[in-house]
């Protein structure tokens, strides 16, 4: 099956932004140049090919993603996170940029934290790595997970539990989302 993909950025800030390092449209621009083009392709192991993968910003209250997209939403700080509302908790220490709440009320979420992101590669590599975690359906375990095949693996970069410290996905990294594209499940329309 041909796959389709977008990457929603659903922009909830509220308040001031501190745009010094970052802006939105430099981290989708990164996203679009050196993430997600490389997710275009057949998918190891499954009869499926990823025709196209691209991020976007979620414009207005509601957005209508297909059932392989991802939506992740990027809030200001942690104390606005939208974990508390859906029935999770708020994230575990001050070096947490994001966070996915599996299993959560009315869906899955994934967000990720403006303020605590240094840069617009910092963001992009955060806001990658939890619409894998939302994806692929995985909390923790998802960072030690090995691909591997066909390349040999260079292992998880981006993925990893301090994956936005890498300014670039591995091939690992890009296998694994892309397999984890194909993967079709429920996503939030509208802001929690």
């Amino acid at each position: 099956m041909n796959i389709a993909h977008t990457l929603w950025v659903f922009d909830a800030i509220t308040g001031l932004r501190d745009p010094r390092n970052k802006s939105l449209p430099d981290v989708l621009s990164i996203l679009n140049a050196d993430f997600l083009p490389n997710c275009v392709g057949p998918v190891l192991g499954r009869a499926d090919t990823i025709s196209s993968a691209v991020a976007t910003r979620a414009t207005g209250t509601t957005i209508a993603p297909g059932r392989f997209d991802a939506v992740v939403f990027l809030v200001k700080d942690a104390a606005q996170s939208f974990g508390p509302k859906v029935g999770g908790t708020g994230p575990g220490g001050a070096d947490v940029l994001g966070q996915t709440f599996l299993g959560a009320a009315g869906g899955d979420l994934a967000e990720v934290y403006w303020d605590r992101c240094f840069s617009s590669r910092e963001m992009a590599a955060s806001i990658f790595h939890e619409a894998a975690h939302l994806k692929s359906g995985l909390g923790q375990s998802m960072h030690t997970q090995t691909v591997g095949a066909p390349h040999g693996g260079p292992g998880l970069r981006v993925l990893k539990a301090n994956g936005a410290s890498f300014s670039s996905p591995s091939s690992d990294d890009l296998d694994f989302y892309m397999a984890a594209i194909a993967r079709p499940i429920m996503l939030r329309r509208t802001i929690p």
